[in-house]
């Protein structure tokens, strides 16, 4: 059975007419996993592809095929669940399933996003916002994630425009279309995130400079990698608040197999460490409060803080107030104010 199962490969490797009639960029294809009417395929360069089995042409197929029989691809550990159409009228999602106060003591904890997902390469700005539409009710199906990634650079994703595109395309393809809430510029920041928290808004959120300062001891004690420089996306769906210490937690849900959630004190999410960007609606939520703050948000002017690494922490004045975000460039800051 062993040498059945490698015969495909060797014949492809020894015929070197057949390799060369192998596309290029399957060529450097190093593991692969046929699952259902795609193929998962991983390149030399680290890199990442799920590919309709049904575009490729016969020679990549073969050599792919043959590819996952000798070096197959780990399967991921998530599903995928596929939600049934709804009628137009949204169904209210509860997203609260903690919500208690024990003397001083408040704890609120919303639901875990239905798929918790592992980033590839540097994509944490689009998972989060997957994990954040996922809190909410508003479920993307795994193909369209990689419809975004596919073929975008690991380590800069941002310099591909079908990525940033893909930033907003999340939020455009689910009707109805997803209600969020901007920090407004007169609010303090971690009592506006309680309060949203309250509501069953989860939230986006950031590590703007060096991550590991945010990271549970355990963690950091395991990893000989510290996190580097680059900043961070992630997405808050909880908190443990004492009113009289004036101490709590944030419940953070990441994008990383090692570390899925984890709880950070308000100690060290204090002075600048966690910035607070966004909340958003659940899916059928009724709400008085105009999404996004009243009329269409427009950029006044964009003030460089510092440089985190491959992207870069500005201060962004707009028609709706001053307020801190992290972003590649000056033109991507203007796309994710001015963008609906």
């Amino acid at each position: 059975m062993y040498l059945r199962a490698i015969l495909p490969l060797l014949a492809l490797i020894l015929a070197g007419e057949t390799v060369a009639a192998v596309s290029s960029e399957y060529q450097t294809a190093t593991q692969a996993r046929i699952s259902g009417t795609y193929v998962m395929v991983v390149f030399a360069n680290g890199s990442k592809a799920m590919v309709p089995i049904a575009s490729l042409k016969p020679e990549d197929h073969e050599w792919l095929v043959a590819l996952s029989r000798q070096k197959p691809m780990a399967g991921g550990k998530s599903t995928v669940t596929i939600v049934a159409a709804e009628s137009p009228v949204a169904k209210t999602k509860n997203t609260i399933t903690v919500s208690s106060v024990e003397g001083p003591l408040e704890t609120i904890q919303l639901c875990p996003p239905n798929v918790m997902r592992d980033q590839i390469g540097g994509t944490c700005m689009l998972y989060a916002r997957i994990h954040w539409l996922d809190i909410a009710g508003y479920y993307t199906q795994t193909p369209e994630i990689y419809k975004i990634i596919n073929g975008t650079p690991p380590d800069s994703p941002w310099s591909e425009p079908r990525y940033v595109e893909g930033l907003f395309s999340v939020f455009t393809s689910h009707k109805p279309s997803p209600a969020r809430h901007r920090l407004p510029p007169q609010e303090e920041p971690f009592e506006w995130a309680r309060s949203q928290l309250r509501k069953g808004r989860p939230l986006l959120a950031a590590f703007p400079r060096e991550i590991w300062q945010a990271l549970p001891p355990g963690f950091i004690a395991a990893h000989s990698w510290s996190g580097g420089t680059v900043g961070h996306q992630i997405v808050i769906n909880g908190f443990t608040w004492n009113k009289e210490t004036r101490k709590g937690t944030f419940r953070i849900i990441n994008s990383w197999a090692e570390l899925p959630e984890f709880d950070l004190t308000t100690e060290a999410a204090g002075g600048g460490a966690l910035v607070i960007e966004e909340s958003l609606s659940p899916i059928g939520e009724v709400s008085k409060e105009p999404a996004g703050g009243p009329g269409k948000e427009v950029v006044k002017s964009i003030r460089l803080i510092k440089p985190v690494g491959a992207v870069n922490l500005y201060e962004v004045e707009t028609t709706h107030g001053t307020r801190r975000m992290v972003a590649a460039s000056e033109d991507a800051v203007r796309e994710l104010v001015e963008k609906p």
